[in-house]
């Protein structure tokens, strides 16, 4: 089976998976389900796939597993990957970030997810837009289209327009791809007019919010979106050769965005296995972490509630997307308390969290570098091939497991 650039994040999570961790006996990866992590790692590495992983398996209470692997980049004297290595986590900065921050303004009485768009942003008190909600936003039902160009923002930009400005009024210019909330298209068109919502109702920017009330108070010492000269070069690249980038965002549109008081909503948070792995243990805590409450539970539960409309097939959360019956999930996996919810990343980054085993994984890879033209090809194939594979064993073993939850 080829291995491609991005399938090292799926491939490690359904061996995972396999193991039937469980949350109520004594939560262990044996020797064998550890060297199946530690080959399937190794193996991409050394096929160029990624220069580096790291890994983290854990439950709510306790970390089963967390191991870095590679460098970070092909060469032979690249500095060694640990567990604080900084990655760009491209579109899990929607979940981990900008939904964060919203979650935050719900929870304080400042927003509300069937607000419209246009009560914040005067730009989108239009006639095809005046109906677009933040819930419709967060969960991809806007009608907004998948992705734009930052050259096409610049040609539109007004000379007194500063880029974030200048792309936010742009993106309210688009036409709608389908009609309000009857369509379901992954945007981060969607992601970047939230993050200037929740920044013009709170009054800072949203690196600041979030530096306040989560990577403070967890302790995620090593997250943020503009990075110290330190922090830059305790970053996984994502582009080789001339155009060598560390620390800088991958993303063209959150790139453009920067202008040192915005904070890009689709991609752009830097953080580490470390410090996700607190984030995560928080969330299946339901909020609580280090005797602080950062989330209340019905919070908590906005992540994993479908807000998708009926007539949708898809399910999704604020923020996160709700995994269904699969090699990631199974039959019990339903209600917000149960659900099974995840989110990737363009550079190879990819987190999941179980609410009803109560446990997480994280997967974080630089699988764009050094060249990021087709980081996605076969990525398809393979998933669904692992997937037919794998997905007896796993069924047979950790539905049984979980019905044991009294």
């Amino acid at each position: 089976m080829r291995v491609t650039k991005l399938s090292i994040r799926l491939l490690v999570c359904l061996s995972v998976l396999c193991c039937a961790v469980s949350a109520w006996a004594t939560p262990v990866l044996d020797s064998k389900s550890e060297q199946a992590i530690d080959d399937i790692v190794s193996q991409s590495i050394a096929k160029h796939a990624t220069p580096c992983c790291c890994v983290v398996v854990g439950t709510k209470d306790k970390i089963l597993f967390a191991k870095a692997y590679g460098r970070y980049t092909y060469d032979a004297d690249s500095p060694v990957v640990s567990l604080d290595t900084m990655f760009d986590m491209a579109s899990c900065s929607k979940a981990v970030g900008t939904t964060s921050a919203l979650a935050f303004l719900l929870q304080d009485g400042k927003l509300k997810l069937d607000d419209p768009v246009s009560k914040y942003l005067p730009s989108w008190n239009r006639d095809d837009k005046r109906t677009v909600t933040l819930k419709n936003l967060a969960t991809h039902t806007s009608g907004l289209p998948a992705y734009t160009s930052a050259e096409k923002a610049e040609v539109a930009r007004k000379p007194w327009m500063t880029h974030a400005d200048g792309l936010i009024n742009y993106i309210a210019d688009l036409p709608l791809a389908y009609k309000t909330n009857e369509g379901y298209v992954y945007a981060c068109l969607n992601f970047l007019t939230l993050a200037r919502v929740n920044e013009e109702v709170a009054g800072i920017s949203q690196e600041k919010l979030l530096r306040e009330r989560l990577f403070g108070p967890l302790g995620m010492k090593n997250s943020g979106y503009y990075l110290s000269h330190k922090q830059k070069l305790l970053c996984a690249p994502t582009i080789g050769g001339k155009n060598f980038r560390q620390g800088s965002v991958h993303d063209p549109l959150a790139n453009y965005y920067r202008d040192g008081y915005h904070t890009p909503g689709n991609a752009g948070l830097f953080t580490t296995a470390n410090d996700l792995s607190k984030y995560c243990r928080m969330v299946l805590s339901d909020g609580q972490w280090d005797g602080k409450q950062i989330f209340t539970p019905e919070t908590i539960d906005l992540f994993s509630t479908n807000y998708q409309p009926g007539t949708l097939k898809s399910v999704h959360g604020i923020g996160w997307g709700i995994i269904r019956r699969s090699s990631y999930a199974t039959s019990l996996n339903v209600g917000p308390k149960k659900a099974c919810i995840s989110h990737s990343g363009y550079t190879g980054t990819y987190i999941l969290m179980d609410r009803l085993a109560g446990a997480f994984m994280i997967v974080l890879t630089n699988s764009v570098y050094p060249d990021d033209t087709s980081p996605g090809a076969g990525i398809s194939r393979v998933v669904r091939t692992v997937m037919l594979e794998t997905d007896p064993i796993y069924k047979d073993v950790l539905v049984a497991d979980k019905a044991k939850k009294p």
